[in-house]
């Protein structure tokens, strides 16, 4: 079992990648990635609804500037091995999987930081030649890889004991208001791609 969760984070981790770092082919897409985790799981459906409904509740964020949205990715992929490895609910584990995409912002955020801080730095070293820019490159994917892969395995680490002790004292209200929010989440998404394409441009 650990090994086996260990593999899909590290899966995720390469997924994650294609956000901003290799190819950016839409591989990374929660769709994409409930898809391929649901399939690998043995659950494609579960893994087809974590990632449509994690599409429509994040439809709104667009990573404009210098904003940094939640990640998709790693929020259908900790709600499907919540699931799948720890036994969580699935209506547990999309919030889950939510409150992790959005710790991840913050994670990006940082790296983004330290790395434009370093631009000066890399650029004197590629100009001195102690740098080649294919080095750089796989230097920066590398730590982007660790670090995604080092969140995943500290949010499995942190949240899946804790459900464990505690799911037995769940009581049935609270899994009826989960359940409910987590039904009504792509009716949210909708109504907004509906608001967002029915705003009409003002007129000069």
């Amino acid at each position: 079992m650990i090994l086996s969760l260990v593999g899909f984070c590290a899966l995720v981790a390469l997924l994650e990648l294609d956000t901003t770092y290799v190819g950016q082919l839409l591989i990374s897409r929660p769709f994409i990635v409930g898809a391929v985790l649901g399939a690998l799981t043995g659950d494609l459906f579960l893994g087809l609804q974590v990632g449509i409904f994690t599409e429509l509740i994040y439809i709104d964020y667009l990573p404009i500037g210098g904003v940094v949205p939640p990640s998709g990715a790693i929020t259908a992929a900790v709600a499907i091995l919540m699931n799948r490895f720890f036994g969580m609910n699935i209506y547990f584990a999309f919030f889950v999987g939510i409150v992790c995409g959005q710790l991840f912002s913050f994670v990006e955020k940082i790296l983004r930081t330290k790395r434009s801080a370093l631009i000066e730095k890399f650029e004197g070293k590629l100009i001195d030649l102690k740098l080649t820019p294919k080095n750089a490159i796989i230097k920066s994917i590398l730590t982007e890889f660790c670090v995604v892969f080092a969140f995943l395995i500290t949010c499995m680490a942190l949240f899946g004991p804790v459900f464990d002790v505690i799911h037995n004292d769940i009581s049935e209200k609270i899994h009826s208001a989960f359940k409910f929010a987590y039904y009504i989440v792509p009716w949210i998404g909708l109504c907004g791609l509906f608001l967002s394409f029915s705003k009409k441009p003002k007129e000069d």
